[in-house]
């Protein structure tokens, strides 16, 4: 904004209810909602560490977010319309002051690395980050900015695994250590997600010794090799694993005539009866 216009504008902080803040559904910007972000936002909820909101006040008094939008509507969903969220308000900006407004404050922000962002976690004395670490610890192997053979930088891979149930982060490193011993490549972002998708979904039938034999056929870079050409183009995390672990449970499953044992894909785990 130009010093002639921040000389027409008011900025000021104010505590609004929820339920008063509007979203413009004329402001392109604005119509990016995203409720897998929002559902993200709901698990971890926590009205002590919630950010100030930017908002816009218009001429006929009404207030429209600017910046705040997901972490506003958990919060009314969480807490109810009257819950009083801080606001820092701008009043007598034009349409086009907002939308750039907007756009500063989700470009200008520095993306947080996902291993710095977990030692923060670390020190606020978040439990799941809290078991996570202990769990690797107990396996021998640390979590680092980078991997190695005793530490692994697969964070987002760890934390995806460790907020399924807990033991099974020990679980699948220890697997993985056994197969392909405890090499840097062992501890693979795909490698950890996939194998940790097989024990989620079939944990109480998959025998150890012969996952870990099943993944002595062919090193990790063959089995990641092979399930990139099965991934839709694209695809995120997930979508990049979920051909390895079902290759791996295709190869596990090969020569088993016990439906009772067979491994179901992650992808339908109600199939196993």
């Amino acid at each position: 904004m130009s010093q002639t216009q921040n000389q027409q504008v008011k900025k000021y902080y104010a505590a609004l209810p929820v339920g008063k803040l509007q979203v413009d559904d004329e402001m392109d910007a604005q119509r990016i909602f995203d409720p897998g972000w929002a559902n993200k936002l709901a698990k971890m909820w926590d009205p002590d560490v919630l950010l100030v909101a930017t908002v816009s006040k218009r001429a006929d008094g009404s207030h429209f977010l600017i910046d705040g939008q997901h972490s506003t509507r958990v919060a009314e969903q969480k807490e109810g319309p009257d819950f009083v969220r801080d606001c820092m308000v701008y009043e007598g900006l034009t349409r086009q002051q907002e939308a750039r407004l907007f756009l500063a404050a989700n470009k200008q922000r520095k993306p947080v690395k996902p291993y710095d962002n977990f030692n923060v976690s670390i020190t606020a004395g978040d439990p799941l980050a809290t078991r996570i670490k202990k769990e690797v610890q107990s396996c021998g192997l640390e979590i680092a900015s980078g991997t190695s053979t005793n530490r692994v930088g697969a964070v987002q891979a760890l934390v995806y695994v460790g907020e399924k149930r807990d033991g099974l982060l020990p679980k699948v490193l220890t697997t993985l250590g056994t197969a392909w011993g405890r090499d840097k490549a062992s501890w693979d972002n795909m490698a950890i997600r996939a194998v940790g998708m097989i024990y989620d979904a079939n944990w109480d039938v998959v025998q150890d010794a012969r996952l870990v034999k099943t993944l002595q056929r062919a090193t990790v870079a063959i089995w990641k090799m092979n399930a990139v050409r099965a991934t839709v183009s694209g695809g995120g995390s997930n979508s990049r694993s979920l051909p390895l672990a079902e290759n791996i449970i295709t190869q596990y499953n090969s020569g088993l005539r016990d439906k009772k044992k067979l491994l179901v894909s992650p992808a339908r785990p109600a199939a196993a009866t």
